[in-house]
């Protein structure tokens, strides 16, 4: 692709897209990747400028990155990794970077931004991911403790570049079912660049570290908690840990570790929130608050809340 061919960006100025791609920026295609839900919302190009860095900025949604053009240097969590033609990174959402070209020639960056539905976590099975499920390797990309690109070879190189050229080509073209021929092309090239970074060297070494599986685990344990704290009958511990395919001390060690602390401690602490917020509303006293929010005793639920938050059920509902 020349660099002339591209333009800027109608949604973000500071980024350059090959013309006629303005119809498709805000495309949002979901697609079934095993029990999960991908959704593409946005393909753009970036032409960085030569030997300028960009400001350092992060993104509510997940990015693909793929460097078809130049070299350069890119900063995350403060560490920086050396880019060149190649390089892939998956950027994880809420993760600072930023990317400064080399001085020979501004870098060209292909990318696509993504969710991945949180509900459908709950239907993996956190301790047999195998590393040729693609949402085990997207999976393990995103929850990385820390984020890093990785370099292609040529013959993937070659494969994504092939894929980016027909795409601008049907584009161009406009033919009848453009617009579903456009979203084929879009889940390949999620595809191939997963294929290519299970491939890539040092893929292996991450995928076997278990950091990004219990990062895994304790957002799902957060969200069984958001949603069954209140039940009846009490949520446990045992069962929780059957559910996530670990024992309950080896959970409790994960949860600590990510958060400070236990499973009980999380569970407590949202159940108060709750009945904190019913509180608020001024519509219920301090035992039915309790009731509501997953305690079987008021004596105990206003000696958990005082201690927690340093006052009393009664003070908040005074207020």
């Amino acid at each position: 692709m020349r660099q002339d061919e591209l333009i800027p960006s109608p949604l973000n100025p500071g980024w350059l897209i090959p013309k006629g791609w303005e119809n498709i920026l805000g495309i949002h295609v979901g697609y079934h990747i095993g029990h999960s839900v991908l959704h593409l919302w946005r393909v753009q190009f970036n032409r960085h400028a030569r030997q300028l860095a960009a400001e350092t900025h992060l993104h509510s949604q997940h990015q693909l990155l793929y460097y078809q053009r130049g070299s350069g240097r890119l900063e995350i969590s403060r560490r920086v990794y050396p880019i060149s033609k190649g390089s892939v990174f998956f950027v994880p959402a809420g993760c600072r970077h930023t990317f400064r070209s080399d001085a020979k020639e501004g870098a060209i960056c292909f990318a696509i931004d993504f969710t991945v539905d949180a509900a459908a976590y709950a239907s993996i099975d956190l301790g047999g991911l195998p590393s040729e499920s693609e949402m085990a390797i997207l999976l393990s990309l995103l929850h990385a403790e820390t984020a890093k690109p990785f370099q292609l070879g040529a013959y993937e190189q070659e494969s994504l570049d092939s894929s980016i050229e027909e795409m601008i080509a049907e584009n161009e073209q406009r033919e009848t079912g453009y617009a579903t021929m456009m979203q084929s092309h879009l889940l390949r090239l999620m595809a191939l660049c997963l294929r290519a970074t299970r491939r890539a060297t040092g893929f292996g070494e991450h995928f076997r570290h278990t950091s990004w599986r219990y990062s895994l685990i304790a957002e799902r344990v957060q969200t069984i908690i958001r949603e069954q704290a209140f039940r009846a009958p009490e949520l446990t511990l045992d069962e929780v840990a059957r559910t996530c395919g670990t024992s309950h001390n080896h959970l409790n060690r994960i949860l600590k570790k990510r958060s400070g602390k236990t499973f009980h401690s999380l569970l407590l602490r949202h159940r108060l929130e709750k009945a904190r917020d019913v509180l608020l509303q001024g519509e219920k006293n301090c035992t039915e608050a309790a009731f509501e929010s997953g305690f079987n005793d008021s004596n105990y639920f206003s000696r958990a809340f005082r201690k927690t938050f340093g006052y009393s059920p009664s003070e908040v509902m005074k207020k």
